[in-house]
């Protein structure tokens, strides 16, 4: 008898891949901030191209907790004490710094935000003085971050000043090394403050020392106001040393009274990076998509590790995911010459850790980062850096955070067929508490994808960030039943007309 293999042919047409959404077992609630962060950079300096465009855009985002950076990479401005004090002198200098604060302070409307004056002075360490800085607002100062001893092994000196940094911006001002009161007339406040960023990477802190400084700074800071928050860790992408976990999150290695409120790490996609000043070498575009999705994929066990370990010593305290991004490999490339098509590809990105973010419990999940700028990773910024126009990346941000709200209920949601789960889309859908309906699709494919939407049915709308929009508003058209067409590169979200 001739066995029938039929069953086993493709089929004439490719078929759809299947999305099953469960309404019926939808329980649990979005409870994940999704927000983003701004740096102090030359180009969102006043007076610059795209400054009005680029803080237009962060006000037009209006999210909550978006974290303000000054890096060290730029210490003209992120450092307002750039000398030591001395007997007769002080350098103390917001006039740079001042501005960035404002402004974004402004686009903030009086939402929460988050204070992350990361950089602490080159002086304060052993060998540190001897670094040239320059005046060149402009330069990029990759080597900032140099030695790893303080030279007040106390960290008496460091949380001193930031406590007269905060009390500049909260308090109205301070009194300085030598006695002199400055006023800045400034009382802005800050939902959290988080101490230090990437403390694991050039600095190479230990967890104990790293310890050590959070509960020297807070116990300084706290008395500011009593309401602000505080934030752990700031890990890199580079390191997640377990160890960094274990020590800083046991209530036992901190000094009584000091709060374990929320900790922070980072995730950035990336190639290879061959060479990280230009092209020659590294690996091509064609390459990106696996790379990005497989450490993305890494990234979200990772976080369940995390979570463990927080689970286990300090429950109570929040995790936060407050870098998450791309970048191609010439990260330093001062001429980056980027494909249009990667910005598409990088929102599919953060559009599918954001969604797996949920299951995770991640309290807050940050795209990196406003405003990259050719020589300083570039391919991470949302808006373009000489206009300051929203790019794809920016889009899909905001769609995401125009669709889904804090309280939405989650309903379990699967591609593809049972028991082969289809890894070219990634589907979520919601209920809001008025009763509407929304799945997010993201494609993280380069070429077209047909889905069907099981018992989806009458007009929808599909709006969509893809390789066809660009920088652009997303795509919108009407759609009728459960059955579309995903554009490469798609983030799109799909809702009732």
């Amino acid at each position: 008898m001739t066995e029938d293999h039929s069953l086993l042919a493709p089929p004439e047409h490719t078929p759809a891949i299947p999305i099953s959404i469960d309404w019926s077992e939808a329980s649990r609630t979005v409870e994940t901030i999704l927000t983003t962060h701004l740096w102090a950079a030359p180009p969102l300096e006043r007076g610059a191209s795209a400054h009005d465009r680029a803080f237009a855009a962060l006000r037009d985002l209006k999210v909550d907790y978006a974290r303000f950076l000054p890096w060290f990479s730029n210490p003209l401005v992120s450092v307002p004490a750039l000398s030591a004090p001395t007997e007769t002198s002080t350098s103390w200098d917001f006039s740079r710094l001042d501005p960035y604060v404002e402004d974004f302070m402004t686009a903030a409307e009086g939402r929460p935000v988050v204070a992350n004056f990361a950089t602490i002075p080159h002086w304060m360490f052993v060998g540190g003085d001897q670094i040239e800085i320059g005046a060149d607002r402009d330069h990029i100062h990759w080597d900032y971050e140099q030695g790893t001893q303080f030279r007040d092994e106390t960290l008496e000196e460091v949380a001193d000043y930031f406590y007269r940094i905060a009390s500049w911006y909260i308090a109205g001002g301070f009194v300085d090394e030598l006695g002199v009161r400055h006023e800045s007339g400034h009382r802005y406040r800050f939902a959290q403050w988080e101490v230090l960023c990437e403390p694991d990477l050039n600095r190479r802190m230990t967890p104990e020392t790293y310890t050590r400084l959070y509960d020297a700074v807070v116990t300084r800071l706290r008395t500011l106001d009593p309401e602000m928050k505080f934030v752990g860790l700031s890990l890199s992408h580079v390191h997640h040393n377990p160890e960094y976990f274990w020590h800083f999150l046991d209530p036992a290695n901190h000094a009584p009274g000091v709060p374990l409120d929320a900790f922070s790490v980072h995730f950035y996609a990336s190639p290879d990076i061959v060479n990280p000043f230009g092209l020659e070498g590294n690996p091509p575009a064609d390459q990106w998509e696996t790379a990005f999705f497989a450490q993305a994929d890494g990234f979200i066990e990772q976080l369940r590790y995390i979570r463990s370990i927080r689970d286990r010593l300090s429950p109570d305290t929040r995790m936060l995911l407050n870098e998450i991004g791309t970048y191609p490999s010439d990260v330093m490339n001062p001429s980056p010459s980027i494909p249009p098509e990667y910005w598409a590809l990088s929102a599919t990105v953060q559009s599918y850790l954001w969604a797996r973010s949920l299951e995770i419990g991640a309290d807050l999940f940050g795209v990196a980062e406003f405003n990259g700028y050719p020589g300083m990773i570039p391919g991470t910024s949302l808006v373009d850096w000489e206009t300051g126009e929203p790019n794809a990346r920016y889009r899909a941000l905001k769609l995401l955070a125009d669709s889904v709200r804090l309280g939405d209920v989650i309903a379990p949601t699967t591609t593809g067929y049972p028991g082969f789960p289809d890894a070219r889309v990634y589907a979520q859908a919601f209920a809001g508490p008025d009763g509407s309906r929304t799945v997010i699709l993201v494609n993280k494919r380069g070429v077209p994808v047909e889905i069907e939407v099981g018992g989806w049915s009458g007009t929808s709308v599909l709006r969509s960030v893809d390789v066809t929009s660009g920088d652009r508003e997303p795509n919108a058209r009407r759609t009728s039943g459960g059955r579309l067409t995903l554009e490469p590169r798609a983030t799109a979200v799909l809702s009732r007309d």
